[in-house]
């Protein structure tokens, strides 16, 4: 849906712009830097100094827009294209373009309390979502596809209405969505790969594994948003998200032969082996229209896993893996309707 905010409050007496079905897509130019690289945060043991630049698309189509009565249905699709421009660990080669993975989703809202989608609370249903594993890390590990579903709230509301100027409302919304993983094996794989290992039983066989660490199976994401919006051209957005995901199981215990001069031996999984973890996401941006359908992001974010792999809890709010990030975005409804009925535009987060 199309956050109902995100519309502003037309004038007194004036009906709101008729806006085109693809309203409210974003394109945006970001560029991002990690923490550690402008000197914030602990000194790392080893510098891995990251600058990434990217082209990001949030776009949508509303085949139903009704305003009046509060129902909107849309799909979705999200996505980007950067470019690693320093020598850091996430790429292999310096300057490498990787693609994001592709989101696609499709999503009813519909207003259930208040008068209006600027004054209201609405529900909202996201009855198929599909992740496309177009990221590089993705696709070489194995990944076909994931599919899910998720249910929402968004509360939005004036503050202070008719007792200050520029005029301030707000945003709070909560989103529950699970997906399931599906994959060539439990273990990130790759068909081109053919590395000689030594099997359980004793025989050099060519295998296809990347790692002994099996892929997520079942995620879920549980997202929250609070919004400020001052008048319609400066707006403040914090995102936060909890997803608790369970890997692939492993076989409990496996019969070791061959490579053991007493004979076969039973291996079994370690006590403390776990196949959930966690990881949490933080960010929080400033955005400013700086003409019709152009705004300027300014924000933090840190998304990161509660245990790193150095086997440290890291923060909510703060890891090594912590960026700032600034983008430019274009939001070509506002466009296709006159100035003076400018719809309020929704930030382009590159992190949410």
């Amino acid at each position: 849906m199309a956050p109902p905010g995100d519309r502003g409050v037309p004038a007194a007496n004036q009906d709101p712009p008729e806006l085109p079905a693809y309203h409210h897509s974003v394109f945006s130019w970001e560029h991002a830097v990690t923490t550690q690289t402008v000197g914030v945060g602990d000194t790392p043991q080893s510098a891995n100094p990251t600058y990434t630049m990217g082209l990001v698309a949030k776009t949508r189509y509303y085949f139903l827009d009704d305003t009046p009565r509060g129902r909107h249905f849309s799909l979705r699709l999200d996505g980007g294209l950067y470019r690693e421009l320093t020598d850091s660990d996430t790429t292999t080669r310096r300057g490498e373009f990787t693609f994001s993975d592709t989101e696609l989703a499709s999503v009813y809202a519909r207003r259930f309390r208040g008068p209006a989608d600027t004054d209201g609370t609405l529900w909202e249903v996201r009855p198929l979502t599909l992740t496309l594993p177009t990221a590089k890390a993705s696709y070489a590990a194995g990944r076909y596809f994931a599919a899910g579903a998720g249910l929402g709230v968004t509360n939005v509301a004036p503050l202070l209405s008719g007792k200050i100027r520029p005029e301030i409302s707000s945003i709070v919304r909560l989103l529950v969505s699970y997906k399931r993983w599906f994959a060539r094996a439990t273990v990130p794989t790759n068909e081109a790969l053919e590395r000689v290992r030594l099997s359980p039983e004793g025989r050099s066989l060519p295998g296809d594994s990347l790692s002994g660490s099996s892929l997520v199976r079942d995620q879920i994401d549980i997202t929250g948003r609070l919004r400020l919006d001052f008048g319609t051209d400066v707006y403040w957005t914090t995102d936060f998200a909890l997803s608790p995901a369970w890997k692939y199981p492993v076989q409990n215990d496996l019969q070791l032969c061959g490579v053991v001069l007493t004979g076969c031996t039973n291996v079994q999984i370690s006590p403390d082996d776990s196949r959930y973890f966690v990881r949490t996401q933080f960010n929080t941006e400033v955005s400013v229209r700086i003409a019709p359908s152009i705004s300027l992001e300014l924000g933090y974010g840190n998304t990161t896993g509660q245990l790193g792999p150095d086997g440290r809890r890291r923060g909510f709010f703060y890891s090594p893996d912590a960026v700032f990030y600034a983008s430019v975005s274009f939001t070509p409804h506002e466009l296709a309707i006159p100035a003076s009925q400018i719809a309020q535009s929704y930030p382009a987060s590159p992190r949410f």
